[in-house]
Parts: structure tokens; C-alpha cells; sequence
């Protein structure tokens, strides 16, 4: 009798320092926590996967085109330089399309297909930025309703699992790119409001026909960033569009996880020797964007 008591104890307290874990940390203490830790990073490398799904349709016509996107990439801060690469997949017919990025010496090289381009820059601080994505995550998760729904393993790692959606005006920006993505194979015309940028996106009904997660996994040892995960899906009819148009709809599915690793370990970054017969690009041409991050082409 004694020892069942004893064990009913112990069980007791063993549950109650579960509970004082799980809140540990408050979730404005924990992104705070996660800004300071991005603003502290030397190295690191990610894999991304991304898988995009479009469908069109009115009273005449069905398409669908699906696609999935593998990205790895490396940072290195302390001698300001980056890479990555981008493979996009057509599933339909499987014609594959590559990126290569490199930033080193203060110099950006692409390379589509197997063509070289060096681009001509001004802001080098700014494009490290660019290569440097972690504190654009972590600001993401800052400006965005987030909830600590437990605690998970991750690689062998204690780590905070956290869900929620951008606030209001994040929300609206990042369904107006998907809008603009969903639109770029399209067979169906380009609004005016869309082609002359006047679309208020306010005004639809567009937020009511979409959803947007985010959800990110947090180390407790150190607070960095080691995964996150964007899971979209958008609607669009001329009715939410709020315009005139014959009938059709148009539906966006996407879903995105990036991992993040190697913190802090050394990491070697060199430019191909092939990348030296380059032609020169100006910076900020539309299609160096176009895929920068994005599933879609």
C-alpha cells in the first residue's frame, strides 16, 4: 500500500515537471529569443522541398500543372559568401529546369542551365542579406500569430514546435505573390487591376478563400531556427477577385519545408573555374527573382 502511494507521488511529480517544461518559455520570450540567436549566426546549411500544385478550370476547360522544387544551400558570415541550387521538377512531363547561385568576393554569379551570368552589383551587404535567409524567417515567425503546441525531437534535437499565420498585413502580401504565381501559367488573362497593380487585395474576398501556415521548430539549447514549414492554399474565382469576368476558377496548393543545419561548422564555398566565361546581367532584372525561394517558375 505504502509503495502504491510512493509510485502515485512519484507519477505526480513526474507529471508536473512535465507541465513546468512545456512552459519553460512564453512565446514572445522565445522569438525575441530567436532574434537575437539569427543575429549571432557564423555558418549554416539548408534543404528545402517544395511541391506546388495548380488547377485550372471553367465550363470548357480542366489543367493542372504540378511541381516540386529541391533547393540546398550554404552561408557563410564570417567571409561573406553563399551558394545554393534549385532543381524544379514538371511533373507532368518531367522536364527539369536548374539554378545555381554563388556569392564570393563580393561578386554574384548565376547559372541557368549551363549558362553563366555575373551580375553587376552595388549593395553587396544587401545581397549577403539576400543569401543570408534566416533572419527573414525568424522575422516572419516574429510578426505572425504564433502558439507553442509542444515539444518535438528533431535530428536528435530538443526543439519547440510552434503554429500559426502571419498577421494581417504579411498575410495579404504573401497571398498576393501566390495570386501573382498562380496567374503566371495561366490560361486565363491577367486582370487590368492585376496588370496595372491596382488590385486591393482588402477588397476580395481572396483572404476568406485562402489559408496560410506557418509552423517552425525552435532549439531549446540556443534558440536557432532548425526547420520551418509554409503550407498554402488559395482560391480564386472572378468573385473574389471582386471583378467582371467570364466564369472560372483557379486553385493554388503549395507546401514548403526547409531545414536548417551545421551551425557554426566550417564550410567551404568556391566558385566554379567554368563561372569566369560569364556574360554580364544587370541586378534587379525580373527573372533573377523568379525563383529565388519560390516553386514556381
Amino acid at each position: 500500500m505504502k509503495f502504491n502511494k510512493l509510485l502515485l507521488m512519484l507519477l505526480a511529480i513526474l507529471a508536473a515537471s512535465i507541465v513546468v517544461s512545456a512552459q519553460e518559455v512564453g512565446i514572445e520570450q522565445l522569438k525575441m529569443m530567436m532574434e537575437k540567436s539569427a543575429e549571432n549566426l557564423t555558418t549554416y546549411t539548408y534543404s528545402r522541398s517544395a511541391e506546388s500544385k495548380l488547377l485550372y478550370e471553367n465550363n470548357s476547360l480542366y489543367k493542372e500543372y504540378d511541381a516540386f522544387k529541391a533547393t540546398e544551400g550554404k552561408v557563410d558570415l564570417v567571409n561573406q559568401s553563399g551558394w545554393w541550387s534549385s532543381k524544379l521538377t514538371d511533373e507532368e512531363n518531367g522536364d527539369v529546369l536548374t539554378w545555381e547561385g554563388y556569392f564570393v568576393n563580393g561578386s554574384e554569379y548565376w547559372k541557368q542551365g549551363q549558362d553563366w551570368n555575373k551580375f553587376i552589383i552595388n549593395n553587396t551587404s544587401q545581397i549577403l542579406q539576400d543569401y543570408n535567409e534566416i533572419p527573414g524567417q525568424a522575422n516572419l515567425i516574429k510578426y505572425s500569430n504564433m502558439k507553442i503546441a509542444g515539444s518535438e525531437k528533431l535530428q536528435g534535437e530538443d526543439t519547440y514546435k510552434l503554429i500559426g499565420s502571419p498577421i494581417e498585413s504579411i498575410y495579404e502580401g504573401m497571398i498576393g505573390l501566390e495570386l501573382l504565381a498562380a496567374y503566371f501559367p495561366s490560361p486565363f488573362p491577367l486582370p487590368d487591376k492585376l496588370k496595372n497593380r491596382t488590385l486591393d487585395i482588402s477588397s476580395t474576398s481572396l483572404i476568406d478563400n485562402s489559408s496560410l501556415v506557418v509552423t517552425a521548430w525552435v532549439s531549446k539549447n540556443g534558440s536557432l531556427l532548425r526547420r520551418l514549414d509554409l503550407n498554402s492554399s488559395l482560391t480564386i474565382t472572378p468573385k473574389s477577385l471582386n471583378i467582371t469576368s467570364p466564369d472560372f476558377r483557379i486553385m493554388s496548393f503549395m507546401n514548403e519545408s526547409t531545414v536548417y543545419s551545421n551551425f557554426g561548422s566550417s564550410l567551404k564555398i568556391e566558385l566554379p573555374k567554368e563561372a569566369l566565361n560569364e556574360s554580364y546581367r544587370t541586378s534587379g532584372t525580373d527573372w533573377r527573382w523568379a525563383l529565388f525561394g519560390s516553386v514556381r517558375p
